[in-house]
């Protein structure tokens, strides 16, 4: 980050995001093992379906879509080549271990918890795997993230990011697909990797930190 950069990093601060984004993801997840997910989950749900409408269907359909695995991973790998291009090795790696790190961990910890999916109403675009977290909303909040360290001079990059996955995290829960918690779990697992990866790498890179 150059000094001229309107946007800057508290270390501190990334520490205690990082560890709240972890306890809040540890709270939702043992709420999802113990009780089969928190109370708000069903009625949060009930709530975005009597409000249903069709021009509200045509864009959660369009907005999952987009951000689907495939889609995502498309993104990842187009800001990996040109990084690469560029000959950024460093950013490279850190982009790729943020981004991909996180879309693996989101399959892990399906599995570990194996949450279905809820079933309060017959979906327009059903899905049929592992509810927890939403892998959409920790595909885009990956990318989100690690794009405000990437292009720390662009925050708008980031920020725009960040409202395309906020977006996408609406889109599943208003087609009914996953409940709210799916969908928080997933913006703080994704927030919560990307930032480890970057502070254990500034631990070992001190001097090519961004922060």
């Amino acid at each position: 980050m150059t000094p001229s950069s309107p946007f800057t990093f508290n270390k501190l601060g990334l520490w205690a995001l990082l560890g709240l984004a972890w306890a809040v993801f540890g709270a939702l997840a043992v709420a999802v093992v113990r009780a089969g997910g928190p109370g708000w989950d069903a009625p949060i749900l009930l709530f975005w379906h009597r409000h249903a409408t069709p021009v509200l269907d045509a864009l959660a359909v369009f907005l999952t879509i987009v951000g689907n695995t495939g889609p995502m991973v498309g993104a990842g790998v187009l800001v990996l080549l040109w990084l690469l291009r560029r000959r950024q090795w460093r950013a490279a790696g850190l982009w790729t271990l943020s981004v991909g790190g996180s879309m693996l961990l989101t399959q892990v910890i399906k599995a570990l918890v194996a949450r279905p999916r809820p079933s309060l109403w017959l979906s327009i675009r059903p899905e049929h795997t592992l509810s927890f977290p939403s892998g959409h909303a920790m595909d885009t909040a990956a990318l989100a993230t690690a794009l405000f360290f990437l292009l720390p001079g662009r925050p708008w990059a980031g920020r725009l990011a960040a409202l395309f996955a906020l977006a996408v995290g609406w889109a599943r829960m208003y087609l009914g697909v996953h409940n709210p918690s799916d969908v928080l779990a997933g913006w703080c697992a994704a927030v919560g990797w990307v930032l480890l990866v970057q502070l254990l790498a500034a631990r070992v890179w001190p001097e090519k930190a961004a922060f």
